[in-house]
């Protein structure tokens, strides 16, 4: 990483990459291919963690294969944020929730306007992924 903001990684080139080591895990099952692998692995998650943290630092990832953390850290940051100051309407560490996407959860078949109560993770997991939005505390 040069300086202080994420360079761009290009997916062809995470592409690329992805295959050599494909072909490197399906050719060979030895010691030593396997030492490489994690090697390999040790790297990627460094790499994984630098990135992060120049995300949690506000520096944007920009047309790179994984600047879809600048969402997720955002969304995660809003989520404990509002959470935290009392702006969703909570209980209990639950959080309400109107469902914005029908969904089967538990059995139970949820259609899009529904409330939900949901444990932190399961609200901010399924608003992350566009099922649910946390209800706000609103002043009249």
């Amino acid at each position: 990483m040069k300086g202080e903001d994420p360079q761009s990684i290009p997916g062809t080139d995470v592409e690329q990459i992805i295959s050599t080591f494909k072909r490197l895990r399906y050719k060979y099952r030895d010691k030593i291919h396997e030492a490489e692998l994690k090697i390999y692995s040790e790297i990627a998650e460094s790499l994984f963690e630098m990135r992060l943290i120049k995300v949690v630092e506000n520096r944007e990832i920009r047309d790179s294969f994984d600047s879809w953390q600048n969402e997720v850290v955002d969304k995660m940051r809003s989520f404990y944020v509002n959470y935290l100051t009392g702006a969703y309407v909570n209980r209990d560490g639950k959080v309400l929730c109107e469902v914005k996407s029908g969904m089967k959860m538990d059995g139970i078949e949820l259609r899009q306007g529904d409330y939900v109560i949901l444990s932190l993770k399961k609200a901010f997991s399924l608003w992350l992924a566009g099922y649910v939005e946390p209800c706000k505390v609103e002043r009249k």
